[in-house]
């Protein structure tokens, strides 16, 4: 089961759109624990935590030694950190909307939780086309009906 926190101080998040985001990665869940590979599999739940820039830097920097914002940050143990602003800069960047770039952040997560790895081209481009495969299975309708963001 996936349980989401919405913890970031500079933009809320609707209770609608963690709605949307719970049962999708809840569904999300489901069909790559199926899969069977990776920790995913050996874990209870999934904690989802949405951050600002100030929290994701410090957290970036005490375990990962480079103290900037990111996007995703995914501990094996079944703990997910999810960078809001950053999710609306990418956004801008690759013309989409930030609440598509939110929920492609969990599932990324939980494809690194799968076993997915994204440090070489090939990995990284296999990673990108089954996010994608997943978004548009369970966010792409809802997603089009509306922006949440």
């Amino acid at each position: 089961m996936v349980e989401l926190y919405p913890r970031c101080r500079s933009k809320e998040v609707s209770a609608e759109f963690q709605e949307v985001l719970v049962a999708g990665w809840n569904r999300i869940l489901d069909i790559l624990r199926q899969i069977g590979e990776g920790t995913i599999c050996g874990l209870d739940g999934i904690e989802i935590s949405l951050l600002d820039d100030r929290e994701m830097a410090e957290v970036h920097g005490e375990f990962l030694d480079d103290a900037t914002p990111t996007d995703v940050i995914t501990f094996e143990y079944g703990e997910l950190l999810i960078g809001v602003e950053t999710a609306e800069r990418q956004a801008g960047e690759f013309g989409t909307r930030p609440d598509h770039e939110i929920a492609l952040y969990g599932i990324h997560g939980m494809l690194h939780l799968s076993g997915f790895d994204d440090r070489e081209p090939a990995d990284a481009e296999r990673m990108a086309g089954r996010q994608e495969e997943l978004f548009r299975e369970v966010f792409g309708e809802v997603m089009a009906k509306k922006q949440f963001f």
